[in-house]
């Protein structure tokens, strides 16, 4: 009986000291993370960020953000959006880091918008760009207040008139597309249709170029100021 008191009285003691190591670790690994994101390391933020979803029990929305980082890094900003979706509910409401997770959920969209708008497809665009502007206008007031959070809120703000010019082009290649369909297009003289091999090979090639140009211009409006948008903030 003693024996069993003994280990019973152990286990709080045992919780503490796991408590405690987690804490501790917090630190560096938020560094490593903020530091492989400055080199834009993908790889290694996401590395981070598993290592920050183990036990993840204090200021649990620093592994989902990091790992929105490292998808946005990586190119994927449908999957970064659903990270950043996870960190902001996550994240104390109107705190630094709620902000700044704010901002890149926004950007994040705004890519995927870009995107839909490269491939012609206004409609698409201009629902991304409108989801968007939602998510920043839902912004709090201390976002904008000065402080720590005085970054993103400028950042935000900066977003909130970009993306407002770019639903306005969107829409008007939505109405453009409409009227082309209504007016017609001449009709050309018919060439000698591909065989079906050659059309899969020419598809599945046009397909791969597009993927890779899109990637690339993704990953460079989202990650440099290049006048057409704010780079990412880092996780921390």
């Amino acid at each position: 009986m003693r024996r069993r008191l003994l280990v019973w009285s152990a286990l709080p003691a045992v919780l503490l000291l796991c408590l405690a190591a987690r804490l501790l670790s917090l630190d560096p690994l938020a560094r490593h993370a903020a530091a492989a994101f400055d080199a834009k390391d993908a790889a290694a933020v996401g590395q981070a960020a598993d290592a920050l979803m183990a036990g993840n029990i204090v200021e649990r929305h620093k592994a989902p953000f990091a790992a929105g980082d490292a998808e946005a890094l990586a190119g994927n900003f449908a999957a970064a959006r659903l990270r950043f979706e996870d960190a902001l509910d996550l994240a104390p409401p109107g705190s630094p880091d709620a902000c700044a997770i704010r901002l890149n959920l926004v950007l994040s969209i705004e890519r995927l918008g870009d995107g839909k708008q490269r491939a012609e497809d206004g409609a698409g665009a201009a629902a991304l760009f409108t989801e968007a502007l939602e998510v920043a206008r839902a912004a709090p007031d201390g976002c904008f207040s000065g402080g720590a959070a005085a970054d993103a809120g400028e950042k935000l703000s900066q977003a909130e008139g970009r993306l407002n010019g770019k639903l306005s082009t969107a829409r008007d290649s939505v109405a453009e597309q409409g009227n082309a369909a209504e007016e017609g297009v001449p009709e050309e003289p018919e060439a000698d249709p591909p065989s079906p091999n050659q059309l899969e090979q020419l598809e599945q090639s046009a397909r791969e170029s597009q993927r890779e140009r899109n990637n690339g211009r993704e990953r460079s409006d989202y990650l440099e100021d290049s006048g057409t948008g704010p780079g990412v903030d880092r996780p921390w």
